[in-house]
């Protein structure tokens, strides 16, 4: 093939996301000259009800439709997966695919297509989005997933882990021989940055949010594993030191009317909860109208949220566990770790980035400026690029410009200036 031919690529996913979509839109635009995407989905459905449709431009094509990822286990359904594994491997050999990207490898389907990637030569390069905070299984489970993974990374040609967290994960099995280039989830930043002060004013009052209040903002699932119940107490802790501080929480859940009956009475008018929000310019509208995000987690694997609190310039405090605030979050710089499920040390953070205007605006200033380097490190399409040319199907690319450029401002922009991206953001 003439180095002018487009290369055949296939990410294989176990289902749909808005941040899968995104990002495969983005190799689509901007690797549109030099490959064919191929976007294949193992099911149909993902955990969340999102219902964002699959663009053509991306070549979608669902092998398991009507499916969803949250499926029960059992023995039927471990076989349909090896099954569909092998009509994916069917598909791969018609279409003659030159390279993969295989997400993940926690199912036998996905180890069918990885092994047959292996024996039959076809470069494939696992996306993951798993740190190394994570590693905890113990006993015989430790001893069986050691000799898993160790086999899934020999098979590989290398691996796309989300940031840096990701590549110590795959170190203890093998994966310090392989090559890795950062793959992360991403928003579409675009979005956050063309959000208007107009935008925000809707958000406030849709959600009956009090004019001229200071907030912290949490957003995500309601689910034990977030362990919004620490900020809760945290935030009922500082409180009257921070008569003039809020807290919004965006997201839905199991755990809502619970962690909703926790809130202390005298603090109820000091709390707002969105519910699930499904539309992306409602939710990016939402992050402007806060100063400080809060992810208190006791895992995440990844964390897109934290992404998108950067790109709000907003400043960011999160548990030492976030895999995205391994890159993000910088301690004293733009924000605060802290060890999960310490009420203590959140509170304290808590206090410490509502202290001091000044301050606080410098660490928002700074999340901008984190992200911005971030973006030149860890940009997803550059680590397809960087994949294929390690492959030797492309040529090796030039360093990342990011686009649209990251603000360098917390002024928003107006209506007007929103489509020319490049300054903005203030609450």
């Amino acid at each position: 093939m003439s180095n002018s031919s487009k290369r055949t690529l296939a990410i294989i996913a176990n289902a749909p996301s808005p941040y899968r979509i995104a990002q495969h839109l983005r190799i689509a635009d901007e690797m549109g000259e030099q490959v064919e995407l191929w976007s294949i989905f193992l099911n149909e459905h993902n955990w969340q009800p999102w219902s964002h449709a699959l663009p053509e431009k991306i070549r979608p094509v669902v092998f398991g439709p009507g499916e969803s990822v949250g499926r029960k286990k059992n023995l039927a359904a471990v076989w349909s997966d090896w099954r569909k594994a092998g009509r994916v491997i069917r598909w791969l050999k018609e279409h003659r695919v030159e390279a993969a990207v295989t997400t993940g490898c926690n199912s036998v389907g996905l180890m069918r297509i990885i092994a047959w990637c292996r024996r039959n030569g076809l470069p494939n390069y696992m996306f993951a989005d798993s740190n190394v905070y994570g590693d905890r299984v113990t006993g015989w489970r430790r001893w069986v997933k050691r000799h898993y993974l160790s086999w899934v990374v020999r098979s590989l040609s290398g691996l796309m882990p989300c940031g840096e967290y990701g590549r110590r994960y795959f170190e203890a099995y093998g994966g310090a021989a392989k090559p890795s280039f950062f793959m992360p989830h991403e928003p579409d930043y675009r979005r956050i940055f063309e959000t208007t002060d107009d935008d925000r004013d809707r958000a406030e009052t849709k959600f009956q949010l009090q004019k001229g209040r200071r907030r912290f903002i949490y957003s995500g699932r309601l689910a034990a594993v977030k362990r919004v119940d620490t900020l809760i107490d945290a935030f009922a802790k500082i409180a009257g030191d921070r008569p003039d501080w809020d807290l919004l929480i965006v997201g839905g859940g199991p755990l809502e009317a619970e962690l909703k009956s926790r809130v202390p009475a005298a603090l109820l008018n000091r709390f707002a909860w969105t519910g699930f929000i499904d539309d992306p310019y409602e939710l990016a509208a939402l992050y402007t109208c806060g100063e400080v995000f809060i992810l208190p987690s006791s895992y995440e694997p990844w964390a897109v949220v934290v992404c998108e609190a950067a790109a709000a310039g907003l400043a960011i405090i999160a548990s030492q566990v976030v895999g995205a605030a391994g890159e993000l979050c910088r301690d004293g710089v733009n924000g605060r770790a802290f060890p999960p499920g310490s009420v203590d040390a959140l509170a304290d953070a808590l206090l410490e980035m509502s202290a001091d205007d000044d301050r606080l605006h410098e660490y928002r200033l700074a999340s901008l400026r984190v992200l911005d380097d971030w973006r030149r490190r860890g940009d997803p399409v550059q680590g397809v690029r960087l994949a294929l040319a390690d492959a030797n199907l492309l040529p090796s690319p030039p360093p990342v410009q990011p686009h649209p450029a990251t603000p360098t401002s917390l002024d928003r922009p107006t209506r007007d200036e929103s489509a020319s991206v490049g300054g903005a953001l203030h609450r």
